[in-house]
C-alpha cells in the first residue's frame, strides 16, 4: 500500500505561540512553485516507504515535500527527509526587505511579501534536507554547527533526486 500525500495547514509548535504556524501555506504562492512541490511529493511517494507531506511556509513563497521513513504520527521535530522549493526573490524586492529587518521595520515584511512581483515565469531555487539517521555517512552533514539535519542546495530538481539516491542510507531509498 502506498503512502498517501497530504497537505499541512500548519504544524503545532507544542507551546503557546502567536505568530503564524510553522508550515501554514498550504499552497504555493505561484502555481510553478505549487507544481515543483507537487512533483517532488509524488518522487518521494514512489522512492521512500512513509507519509508524505506538502508544506509551504506561511508566505507562501518557498515549501517542500517531506517523507517520514517509519514515523507514525507527524509532528514539530520528526526526522524527515524532504525536497523543497522556493521562489528566487527579485533583487528590488531583497533590497527592501533586507532593509526592513536592519531597520527593525519587520512589520513591513507581510506587505512586501504580498507584492504583486511573483509570476509563474520567477525562477525557482531548491534544497535538500536529510535527518542524520537516515544518511549512509554523517559526515556528509554541510551544515551550520548545531543543527540536527544536513541541508544542500542544487541547481535542479534532478541533481536534487541524485543527490537523494547518493547519500540516503540503502534500504530507506529505493
Amino acid at each position: 500500500m502506498t503512502a498517501t500525500i497530504t497537505r499541512s495547514t500548519g504544524i503545532d509548535p507544542g507551546l503557546p505561540w502567536a505568530g503564524p504556524l510553522p508550515g501554514g501555506g498550504y499552497q504555493g504562492k505561484t502555481k510553478r512553485l505549487d507544481r515543483a512541490v507537487v512533483r517532488f511529493a509524488e518522487w518521494l511517494q514512489e522512492h521512500i516507504a512513509g507519509p508524505v507531506q506538502i508544506r509551504f511556509n506561511s508566505d507562501r513563497l518557498s515549501g517542500g515535500a517531506y517523507v517520514y521513513p517509519g514515523a507514525r504520527k507527524i509532528e514539530m521535530d520528526t526526522p524527515e527527509i524532504g525536497l523543497s522549493a522556493g521562489l528566487i526573490i527579485p533583487a528590488s524586492v531583497k533590497q527592501e526587505r533586507d532593509r526592513a529587518w536592519k531597520s527593525d521595520e519587520w512589520r513591513l515584511l507581510p506587505r512586501l511579501e504580498s507584492l504583486d512581483c511573483w509570476t509563474e515565469e520567477t525562477p525557482l531555487d531548491y534544497n535538500v534536507l536529510v535527518y542524520p539517521q537516515f544518511l549512509r555517512d554523517t559526515s556528509d552533514i554541510r551544515d551550520e554547527p548545531g543543527h540536527r539535519y544536513g541541508y544542500w542546495t542544487v541547481k535542479t530538481p534532478r541533481e536534487a533526486y541524485r543527490l537523494l539516491r547518493k547519500i540516503v542510507k540503502e534500504g530507506i531509498i529505493r
